[in-house]
């Protein structure tokens, strides 16, 4: 699943009410979460949040992650 915006406290979100939807359907029937974000949406939030970090099983990124957002990622688990 893509997402406009990753963060530690607000989770996955999107400005868009439908696409939030979707996103959030797709996460509660899924048997994995696979979150591809590339660097620049991490740290950020938008208006929706449609999941928290836990049902997260894999992120992929890009190499451009910030140290300090790839260890708060990784503390969080």
């Amino acid at each position: 699943i893509g997402t406009n915006a990753l963060s530690i406290d607000h989770g996955l979100s999107n400005p868009d009410a439908d696409q939030a939807a979707v996103n959030r359907a797709m996460v509660r029937t899924a048997d994995r979460v696979v979150v591809v974000a590339d660097a620049s949406k991490v740290g950020r939030r938008n208006l929706l949040s449609f999941a928290s970090l836990e049902p997260i099983d894999v992120l992929v990124t890009d190499t451009a992650l910030d140290d300090t957002d790839r260890r708060q990622l990784i503390e969080h688990g």
